[in-house]
């Protein structure tokens, strides 16, 4: 009887580390819905021949970031060479701050003038990028029509980055 107790020990204790190891691993899959955490957004031009100086004179702002075709990443040479040059626009911001109001303030920093979004589209690739950063995996965010509209009028193509942390508790 004795050692039958000791068994019973043994097994509910085992039970107990299960269910608690199973409980925390849950734990982390039952965060559902809300807000993204963290969100980057980019207007982006990109060109073989682009000159950055002369896209922030059209546009009437200065980049956040630039280069030409043929520069090297933080002037490494163990990167390659880039291979069409760019002018980048970048926000970034953490909830409640939400995609649609860094899109907002990021292309109320630009020209609205279509004809100018018509030229630039014609000779490069426009991009709209947004990047979401968070812990668990549902979480969303919507843009209005209006958003969609004035991304439109860019005639720019929307690039989207997810990346889903688990149960990380840094994100980056």
């Amino acid at each position: 009887m004795h050692n039958l107790e000791y068994s019973l020990v043994g097994a509910i204790a085992a039970l107990k580390a299960i269910i608690k190891l199973r409980f925390n691993r849950m734990k982390n899959l039952l965060i559902l819905g809300g807000s993204v955490d963290k969100t980057s957004v980019c207007l982006g031009v990109y060109g073989e021949e682009l000159n950055p100086d002369s896209i922030s004179k059209l546009l009437s702002c200065q980049p956040t970031q630039a280069h030409h075709r043929g520069a090297r990443q933080d002037s490494n040479p163990k990167y390659a060479p880039y291979k069409r040059g760019a002018w980048l626009l970048r926000l970034k911001g953490s909830a409640p701050i939400t995609a649609e109001e860094l899109i907002i303030d990021l292309l109320s920093r630009v020209s609205t003038n279509s004809l100018l979004w018509q030229e630039l589209s014609a000779i490069y690739d426009v991009q709209v990028r947004i990047a979401i950063h968070m812990k668990g995996w549902n979480k969303g965010f919507n843009l209005t029509a209006q958003t969609v509209q004035r991304i439109s009028e860019l005639r720019a193509s929307m690039v989207f980055d997810i990346y889903a942390y688990g149960n990380e508790e840094n994100i980056e």
